[in-house]
């Protein structure tokens, strides 16, 4: 065992292992966007799935071109998700929840598995997204 997992080891919480990673530093001049999970959707990938070996991703999103419809309802079959919204706002809607309005600064935890839908979202709308594991299934309820 090393210093660093000793030490680890000794503080409550800490996982030695998910711990791990490699320094990776993603700056903003460098950003290049890429399509992905949903083609209204644009995605910069900020690097922490490659410095945790798919432990998490982290990334922002934003619109790929203007709103036309609303998405799919859908499920993600994940262990955490995370969204905040650096500017602009969405409506979304949550099985169980109901409608919901995001704005810059809201801060949402998704529970894995909820059913939901994204309704509309203003052509600004920006996010940071971080989820675990990675990499994970997402699957439409209806087409």
């Amino acid at each position: 065992m090393t210093a660093k997992d000793a030490a680890a080891a000794n503080q409550p919480g800490l996982d030695p292992i998910f711990g791990r990673g490699k320094y990776h530093v993603s700056h903003a001049d460098d950003a290049e966007f890429e399509g992905g999970l949903r083609g209204y959707f644009e995605y910069r990938d900020l690097g922490m799935t490659a410095a945790t070996d798919g432990k998490v991703r982290a990334h922002v999103i934003r619109p790929s071109g203007p709103y036309e419809k609303p998405g799919d309802l859908h499920i993600h079959n994940l262990d955490f998700q995370m969204v905040y919204v650096l500017k602009g706002w969405a409506r979304v809607h949550f099985d169980g929840v109901g409608e919901v309005r995001f704005e810059a600064g809201s801060c949402m935890y998704q529970e894995p598995g909820i059913e939901h839908r994204v309704l509309e979202y203003s052509d600004d709308y920006t996010v940071i997204e971080i989820t675990i594991p990675a990499d994970f299934e997402t699957v439409s309820i209806e087409p």
